[in-house]
């Protein structure tokens, strides 16, 4: 039994022993050099020899970022149809040792839950290889069963304190897109009654700063050096040092306003009747501000996790809700 959710930012993958965490990107596999080789340590190099003939080898997560040449994200609406989505799953699947025919749970924005979810269970049940990591032993990987679950409602099933009987709101902050879901506790048990999807989230904050700095520089940043400008303020860049500390927060604050004024706007007058707001999902840590802009908001605890960990509680028959 394993969940898999893969973000437009992060992969998060979890077992009922084990974690792993993989950026979303993937890039065509090349051969190191000695000096690449002793920075090695970081990423995956996965090789995946599907069943109906080929085999690809390819970098995934840090070890993509860092030395991958081509390396490629998705932020597709559809991003199970792109072929970095199934690569991801088989890699995460492998690194979690999960057993050939494991059930699997995965989760899907809410918007394109309903449109959606029909088709990538069909997808990921018929997905069969042969996968190798980092030059290991290649080892089957299949699913035997495959539940679709939204995105929000997985982080709330990990909620263990929900008000009885009173609406509360799971808002879950991702790279490309916003997940909110409304719900009540009834007999112990979590009832989804609503939700959906804004397409904002931290992609925005990191579009604002690449601009700022390819207004100054003249030079468009690449996804690795984009995060590394939002996590440390600087950057060094033609041997001197750029602060874009400024830059950095007011797009955090910018960011984070906007995504709170769209899930405001989208839940109307039910957003003054709710007991609660829970913040999940991997942007939360990154825009602090959003406590302050959702009435009685509370931050789950390691919120980039809430929604793998919901899943598990899926598929595992624990969680307290439909």
């Amino acid at each position: 039994m394993i969940a898999i959710d893969v973000g437009y930012s992060h992969t998060k993958a979890i077992s009922p022993d084990r974690r792993v965490l993989i950026p979303s990107v993937v890039a065509p596999h090349r051969e190191l050099s000695l000096a690449e080789l002793s920075r090695n340590g970081y990423g995956h190099i996965a090789e995946i020899h599907k069943l109906s003939g080929g085999t690809k080898k390819c970098f995934i997560g840090e070890l993509a970022l860092r030395e991958g040449q081509g390396a490629t994200f998705t932020l597709d609406r559809e991003k199970y149809k792109h072929p970095n989505h199934h690569i991801l799953i088989l890699a995460a699947a492998r690194l979690l040792e999960a057993r050939q025919g494991a059930t699997l749970v995965v989760g899907l924005p809410v918007a394109y839950y309903r449109l959606q979810k029909e088709e990538l269970r069909r997808e990921l049940e018929a997905l069969h290889a042969e996968v190798s990591i980092d030059g290991g032993p290649y080892t089957r990987v299949s699913f035997g069963k495959v539940v679709v679950y939204p995105q929000g409602a997985g982080a709330l099933l990990t909620v263990s304190d929900i008000p009885d009987n009173k609406l509360v709101c799971l808002v879950d902050v991702g790279y490309k897109t916003t997940d909110y879901v409304l719900a009540r506790m009834v007999d112990n048990l979590v009832r989804p009654e609503s939700g959906g999807s804004v397409e904002y989230g931290i992609f925005q904050m990191h579009e604002a700063v690449n601009s700022v700095f390819e207004s100054t520089t003249g030079t468009p940043l690449d996804v690795g050096l984009t995060n590394a400008v939002v996590e440390q303020g600087k950057i060094t860049f033609r041997g001197k040092e750029l602060d874009l500390t400024a830059a950095v927060e007011e797009a955090r604050v910018n960011t984070a306003r906007a995504i709170a004024d769209r899930v405001l706007a989208a839940l109307g007058q039910k957003g003054d009747f709710m007991a609660k707001f829970y913040l999940a999902g991997g942007g939360v840590k990154a825009l602090p501000k959003l406590m302050e802009m959702f009435p009685a908001a509370e931050v789950l605890p390691n919120p980039q996790w809430a929604n793998a960990k919901g899943f598990l509680r899926v598929g595992t028959g624990t969680a307290k809700g439909a």
